[in-house]
C-alpha cells in the first residue's frame, strides 16, 4: 500500500488539513485556558486564630479588603481561637493545598508554636509560608514616677536585684516573655532568678505597669496607647530596628546598646503543605502589591501595626530564626 506524503498530496487535501489542525490547535487552546485560570477563582479563607478585634484580627480584615479590591473575589477572615492557635493551625495544616483554606499566621502560631506546646499535631517547618505584610513591635514600658530613664538603668536595678524585679508575663513562650528573656540575657541575669508577675494579657499588662504592681512591663504601642496619653506610664525603648513614628524621642533597644533585644509581632500568611507553585507566585505578587499602596498602609496604621513586607523565602527564613531563638531562650 503507498505511503502518502504531503508533498505528493492534492492542494484541497492539505488545505483541509490545515484548517483541521487550526481547528484542533485552537480546542486545545481553550482547554488548556481553562484548566490554566489564574488564582483565585473563588472566595479565600484567611482563618485567624485570635478573637475578633485581636490585633492580627484587625490587619487580616484590612489585608482582606485589599486582596478582595485586587482580585474581584472575596477574602474572608474567620476567627478560630483557643487552644494556643493549635486548633486553627491544624486545620489548614490538613486543607486541601488549592489555596482557598490559608492561615493569618503570626509568630505564636509559626515561629514560637513548638516551643509553647512540644506535642503538636504537625510539623511547623511543614507548611507553606507565603509572605509577610505587616508587624508591630514591642515596647519596653514603666510606671510615669519610675527611677528608670533608660533601658541601662532598668538592666542596672535587674543586674543589682534580680529577685526583686518583676515583670509581665503573658506566660509561655509568648512575645512579652521572649523580649524580657532577651533583656535579661543581654544583661547577663538568669531569668529563672526574676520575679514574672502573670497577667491575662496585653490590657492587663499595661494595668499592672500604671498601677505601679511591677517595675518593667511590655507592650504593644496599640495596647499601651491610652495609658501614655493618659500620662500613666513611661516609654524606656522600642523592641524594632527603628524609632517609631508617632514616639520619634524613644530610642530601640539596639541604640541603647542591646543589640539582640528585638520581638516582632507580624502578620503572613500561610499554607498547607504543598501548595502549588502559581498559588505562591500570586501571593508574593498581591503582597507585594498590596504593601505599596497609601491606602493599605494608612487602614494598618489606624489598627495599630506597620508595614512590612516579606516576600515567601525572606517570611521562611525569619520564622526560621526566631523558631531557633525561642527554642534556645527556653532550653532546660
Amino acid at each position: 500500500m503507498p505511503i502518502l506524503s504531503f508533498r505528493h498530496a492534492p492542494r484541497r487535501l492539505i488545505r483541509g488539513a490545515s484548517a483541521a489542525t487550526a481547528l484542533l490547535l485552537a480546542a486545545l487552546a481553550s482547554v488548556g485556558g481553562a484548566q490554566a485560570q489564574a488564582y483565585p477563582q473563588k472566595a479565600v479563607e484567611l482563618i485567624v486564630p485570635f478573637s475578633a478585634g485581636a490585633a492580627s484580627d484587625l490587619s487580616t480584615r484590612v489585608l482582606a479588603k485589599a486582596l478582595e479590591a485586587k482580585w474581584g473575589v472575596p477574602v474572608r477572615a474567620i476567627n478560630k481561637p483557643g487552644g494556643n492557635t493549635v486548633p486553627a493551625v491544624n486545620e489548614v495544616m490538613n486543607a486541601k493545598p488549592d489555596g482557598y483554606t490559608l492561615l493569618a499566621d503570626g509568630p505564636p502560631s509559626s515561629s514560637w508554636l513548638d516551643t509553647a506546646v512540644p506535642d503538636l499535631p504537625f510539623k511547623v517547618t511543614d507548611r507553606t509560608v507565603l509572605g509577610v505584610v505587616a508587624f508591630t513591635p514591642l515596647l519596653f514600658i514603666v510606671p510615669t514616677d519610675s527611677p528608670y530613664k533608660t533601658l541601662q538603668d532598668a538592666a542596672a536595678a535587674l543586674k543589682a536585684e534580680p529577685g526583686t524585679f518583676t515583670w509581665t508575663s503573658l506566660g509561655g513562650a509568648g512575645a512579652h516573655d521572649i523580649l524580657f528573656r532577651q533583656f535579661a540575657r543581654a544583661t547577663g541575669v538568669d531569668v529563672a532568678k526574676t520575679r514574672a508577675i502573670q497577667s491575662k494579657g496585653g490590657s492587663e499588662a499595661v494595668i499592672l505597669v500604671a498601677g505601679n504592681h511591677v517595675k518593667l512591663g511590655l507592650a504593644t504601642p496599640g495596647g499601651a496607647a491610652a495609658a501614655l496619653k493618659g500620662g500613666k506610664v513611661r516609654v524606656l525603648g522600642v523592641a524594632a530596628p527603628q524609632r517609631l513614628a508617632e514616639l520619634p524621642d524613644v530610642p530601640t533597644a539596639q541604640e541603647q546598646g542591646f543589640k539582640d533585644v528585638e520581638v516582632y509581632f507580624w502578620l503572613g500568611i500561610s499554607g498547607p503543605p504543598g501548595l502549588p507553585a502559581d498559588v505562591v507566585t500570586a501571593w508574593n505578587k498581591a503582597l507585594a502589591e498590596v504593601s505599596a499602596e497609601p491606602s493599605f498602609r494608612k487602614d494598618l496604621e489606624n489598627v495599630g501595626l506597620q508595614p512590612l513586607h516579606l516576600d515567601s523565602k525572606a517570611a521562611l527564613a525569619r520564622i526560621s530564626r526566631e523558631r531557633a531563638e525561642a527554642q534556645q531562650l527556653f532550653a532546660k
